[in-house]
């Protein structure tokens, strides 16, 4: 583990150096769709002078890099950074420390540094592990951050599907967890919103089928994106092949009247 040393404003003052300090912005760019991107996200784009991007060999966001570079100011600096998802916890904190060091070093600088991210910054997004450990490294780090249209909420308009109607409740799963917490939610009713479905996908299937809710559910993945698969009929997925979860969402209709 590397030991980062990084000096406060009020210890450079001391020393009579002048203190130049930029923001970082955090800027949810949407789901996909070039046309579903805040002006707000727009604006901050144009204003950064350095670009992060996270680059993932499973999900492809290609488009993230194109999205930056078509709003980004003349001039300005583009970086990909393929981030850790490894199972080791601590090959992974270290690999986010090391690349919030850098980005502190810029702002810093007087920099404005921006982290361009799919859907929402808050919602099961890479931007939440690097918010963490640059405020473990520097707590009152100015940022700013820019809220995106979430994908779930685009794949809720493509299947005119309502998510929250009257006092239905309504559960965001990551489908890593283990079955029986699924099975309790499948249960408990309301909207269910399904993601980080990836290679899970035949197990999910398997259980709203178990439920009958094959028929209460909607399928999109890659969500305005162009290899977007938009399915209303899941049973068209059975024996799909690996690759069919991965930036997926499954919304479920699971009221009580639906089970069995």
């Amino acid at each position: 583990m590397h030991n980062l040393s990084i000096p406060n404003d009020y210890s450079l003052a001391q020393k009579g150096i002048a203190v130049m300090t930029g923001t970082f912005y955090v800027i949810g760019v949407g789901p996909g769709d070039p046309e579903l991107i805040t002006l707000k996200a727009v604006n901050r784009l144009r204003r950064a002078q350095v670009h992060y991007v996270p680059a993932s060999r499973l999900s492809c966001q290609s488009w993230l890099t194109e999205v930056v570079a078509r709003y980004a100011a003349v001039g300005s600096k583009v970086r990909e950074v393929e981030f850790s998802l490894g199972s080791d916890a601590t090959k992974r904190q270290e690999h986010w420390r090391q690349v919030a060091a850098e980005i502190i070093t810029e702002i810093r600088c007087g920099k404005r540094v921006a982290f361009a991210t799919l859907g929402d910054p808050l919602l099961y997004s890479t931007s939440i592990y690097l918010l963490r450990a640059l405020q473990q490294q520097w707590q009152n780090l100015p940022v700013e951050i820019v809220p995106g249209i979430s994908a779930c909420s685009h794949v809720a308009a493509l299947t005119e599907f309502a998510i929250g109607c009257g006092e239905q409740p309504v559960t965001i799963l990551p489908t890593v967890m283990d079955k029986a917490a699924l099975e309790s939610a499948l249960k408990r009713g309301g909207t269910l919103i399904l993601m980080k479905i990836g290679k899970r996908l035949p197990r999910i299937l398997a259980l709203l089928k178990q439920f009958d809710l094959l028929e209460k559910a909607v399928f999109v993945a890659r969500a305005g994106l162009p290899q977007q698969r938009i399915e209303t009929d899941l049973k068209r997925l059975q024996g799909a092949d690996a690759a069919t979860g991965n930036l997926a969402v499954i919304l479920v209709d699971a009221n009580r009247e639906n089970k069995p």
